[in-house]
C-alpha cells in the first residue's frame, strides 16, 4: 500500500473524486513502496505564479507521475472545458485538464532538478495523466493520448495497473532512462524537496483534542429524546453503538432525582455500573439515585436480607451461568419484596444484554406499580451489541410487551460518539450492508490497521505504536487496549515496555504506581458501554460472520477519536474487500 503524504486528505477537500482516488492509492496492495503526495502546491507553474497538482505518484524504478482529477461529467465545447457534478451544477475550467497536468509535470520536474545535487541521477521518467472516475472517456485529440486518461472503465481494475501502463507508455519518450531509478534513496530526496518533513508531521495529540471537543456537543436528536421522556411515563429507546444512550439515561436519572423521585439506574456491565455510580455521586447530594450493575446491586440487597446464607452458599458452588440465570433472580425477588422500598423511577441501560424473564420479574417488584403501570425508561441496541444474551431484539421486546405493550418508542440514529472514519469502518467490519446510524460531521483521524504475523510480532508493533503516540502528545490516560481475550491469554500479555510503559488490567488496583506510564487493558465484553478517546484493538485473528463481528462492533465502537486495529495477516483480504465496499457509491447511506 502506498505511503500517503499526508496520511489523510484534508477535511476541507470538497472533491469526492479526489477522496476516492486517495483511498484507491492508499489501499491498493500493489502500490507497496510507492510515495503519493496529495494536493502539492507549487510556487511556480508555467507562466503562472502559483499552481497545484492533485496527486504526485512516485513509483520506485519506474518514474514520477502527475495526476489531475476531474470528477463528474466533462465536456469541451469550442475549446472551452466544463465539468458538471451530480446535482447538475456546472463549472467552467480555465484550461484543458491535460494542459493543467502537463504544466504541473514540467513545473515539478524543474523544481526537483534545480535543487538536487550534481550526483543525482539524470533522465528520470516524468509523466502526467488525467483521471475522470465518473465517466467513460474515449475522445481522441492531438492534445492528449488515450493512455493518459484513466476513466471509470479503467478503474474497474486496480489503479496501480492503470498507472503502470501510463508510465510504460511515457517511458517510450525516454530512450535511455537510468536503470532502477528512481531508487528508494532518490525518492526520499525528492520527497524532502517537495514536502519536507516539517510540513507533514501531524501531532495526533492535538487532532484528538480537537476531535474530542467537537464530539462533546449534544445533538438535536438527543434533546428530542429528552422531550419524549418528559411526556411519557414509559419509554423504550433503541439506538446503535455511539448514539448516546448511556448519557441520555444518566441525564434522565439526574432529572428524576432533582424532582425528589427515588431512581434506580441499572445496567449489565460491571465496569459501566461502577462508572455510573461515580457519576451520580457528583450531582446527587440527596442520594436519590441508586446506580450500578444490576446483579451487583441485587446481590447487595440479597446479602442484607434473611436470604443471605442461601446466596453465599450458591456462590461457593461456582456455577456462574446458573447463578445469574436463575439463582440471583429467584432470591432477588424475595429480598426485594422483603425491603418493601420500591423505587419511583427505573432507568435501564444495555437492555439487550440484561433483560430476561427473571430479571424483569425482579424489576417488576423493584419499581412502584411495576413494569405495567410504573415510570421507566429502557435503552438498548438490539442489532449487534447483544453479546451476552441468546435472545433476539424481538424476543426482548416481546418480554416487555408481556407486562405492558403500551409505551412510547423512540430511536436514536445519530452517532455522536465516533468520528466518521471510526463509525464507517466499524459498520463495515461488523458486516452491516449499510450504516446503522447517521454520523456526526466530524471525520477525525483515519482508522489505523496494523498487521502482524505472530503474537511476538504483535508485541513489538504495539510497543512501537505506543511509543509513537507518546511522542505525539497522546496521554496514556486517553488510551485503552481492548481484546476479546483476557490479558493473561492475550497476545500482548507481558509486552516489554522497556521502561516507557506497563500494561495492567482495568480491574487491577494501581496502588503503588511505578514511575512509568500505565496503559489500561480490558476485554471487549468488560468495556462494553464504556468509551475512550483512543482505543487499540488487538488479537484480531478472525473477521467472519457471527460472534467475531459482534465483538468487533462492540470493541471498535468504544473509540471516540482514534482507533488502531491490530490484525493477523490472514485477515488482510477481508479488510481490502471492506475498503472496496466503502468506496462503492451509496454504501454509507443509513439503513
Amino acid at each position: 500500500m502506498s505511503k500517503m503524504i499526508p496520511d489523510q486528505y484534508n477535511n476541507l477537500t470538497s472533491s469526492n473524486a479526489e477522496k476516492r482516488i486517495f483511498e484507491l492509492l492508499k489501499n491498493d496492495p500493489m502500490t507497496k513502496g510507492w510515495i503519493v503526495l496529495h494536493s502539492l502546491g507549487l510556487s511556480h507553474r508555467g507562466i503562472k505564479p502559483y499552481g497545484e497538482i492533485d496527486f504526485v505518484v512516485m513509483i520506485p524504478s519506474i518514474g514520477i507521475i502527475c495526476l489531475e482529477i476531474k470528477g463528474g461529467g466533462v465536456s469541451c465545447i469550442e475549446g472551452c472545458w466544463e465539468t458538471e457534478d451530480r446535482t447538475g451544477k456546472k463549472e467552467k475550467l480555465k484550461r484543458s485538464p491535460f494542459l493543467q497536468a502537463r504544466e504541473g509535470m514540467f513545473a515539478l520536474r524543474d523544481t526537483i532538478l534545480t535543487q538536487v545535487s550534481k550526483e543525482f541521477p539524470t533522465g528520470l521518467i516524468f509523466g502526467y495523466g488525467v483521471i475522470m472516475p465518473d465517466v467513460y472517456f474515449n475522445q481522441k485529440s492531438p492534445e492528449w493520448e488515450l493512455w493518459q486518461v484513466i476513466d471509470q472503465i479503467t478503474l474497474r481494475k486496480p489503479i496501480s495497473a492503470a498507472l503502470l501502463r501510463l508510465a510504460k507508455e511515457q517511458s517510450k519518450f525516454h530512450p535511455a532512462p537510468p536503470m532502477n531509478e528512481p531508487s528508494a534513496a532518490s525518492l526520499h530526496i525528492i520527497q524532502q524537496i517537495l514536502r519536507p518533513d516539517f510540513e507533514i508531521v501531524v501531532c495526533r495529540g492535538m487532532q484528538i483534542a480537537d476531535t474530542e471537543f467537537q464530539l462533546h456537543i449534544l445533538t438535536e436528536e438527543q434533546y428530542n429524546a429528552i422531550d419524549l421522556f418528559s411526556e411519557n411515563q414509559r419509554c423504550l429507546i433503541e439506538g446503535s453503538a455511539g448514539t448516546g444512550k448511556t448519557m441520555l439515561a444518566l441525564e434522565y436519572a439526574r432529572s428524576s432525582a432533582s424532582q425528589g423521585k427515588r431512581t434506580l439506574f441499572v445496567c449489565f456491565n460491571r465496569i459501566l455500573g461502577d462508572w455510573l455510580g461515580r457519576q451520580v455521586t457528583q450531582f446527587d447530594e440527596s442520594s436519590s439515585i441508586t446506580a450500578g450493575s444490576f446483579f451487583k446491586l441485587l446481590r447487595e440487597v440479597i446479602v442484607r436480607s434473611q436470604y443471605s446464607e442461601e446466596i453465599l452458599k450458591a456462590e461457593k458452588l461456582g456455577q456462574t451461568s446458573q447463578l445469574y440465570k436463575d439463582i440471583f433472580p429467584f432470591w432477588g425477588q424475595l429480598a426485594v419484596e422483603e425491603t418493601k422500598e420500591p423505587y419511583d423511577v427505573l432507568v435501564l441501560d444495555e437492555a439487550q444484554d440484561l433483560l430476561q424473564t427473571g430479571v424483569l420479574d425482579v424489576l417488576n417488584l423493584w419499581l412502584k406499580q411495576g413494569i405495567k403501570d410504573g415510570n421507566w425508561v429502557i435503552f438498548g441496541d438490539f442489532q449487534r451489541q447483544a453479546i451476552f444474551s441468546s435472545l433476539t431484539g424481538e424476543d426482548i421486546k416481546a418480554k416487555i410487551n408481556s407486562f405492558n405493550p403500551q409505551y412510547a418508542k423512540g430511536k436514536l440514529v445519530i452517532n455522536c460518539r465516533n468520528t466518521k472514519n471510526i463509525g464507517e469502518e466499524t459498520a463495515l467490519l461488523a458486516g452491516f450492508e449499510s450504516l446503522p446510524y447517521r454520523l456526526a460531521n466530524v471525520r477525525g483521524l483515519p482508522v489505523t490497521y496494523i498487521y502482524y504475523d505472530s503474537f511476538n510480532d504483535q508485541k513489538v508493533l504495539l510497543y512501537n505504536t505506543l511509543c509513537q503516540m507518546f511522542k505525539e502528545n497522546i496521554s496514556e490516560n486517553d488510551i485503552v487496549i481492548i481484546s476479546h481475550l483476557r490479558l493473561a491469554n492475550s497476545g500482548i500479555n507481558n509486552t516489554d515496555g522497556h521502561g516507557q510503559f506497563r500494561i495492567i488490567d482495568i480491574n487491577e488496583q494501581n496502588i503503588n504506581p511505578l514511575p512509568t506510564r500505565t496503559i489500561h487493558f480490558a476485554t471487549a465484553q468488560a468495556f462494553k458501554g464504556m468509551e475512550s478517546p483512543v482505543v487499540i484493538l488487538c488479537d484480531v485473528e478472525q473477521v467472519t460472520d457471527g460472534e467475531p463481528q459482534s465483538i468487533l462492533y462492540v470493541a471498535m465502537s468504544r473509540a471516540r477519536s482514534h482507533l488502531v486495529v491490530m490484525l493477523n495477516n490472514q485477515t488482510r483480504p477481508f479488510i481490502t474487500e471492506s475498503v472496496r465496499r466503502k468506496l462503492l457509491n451509496g454504501w454509507s447511506k443509513t439503513a
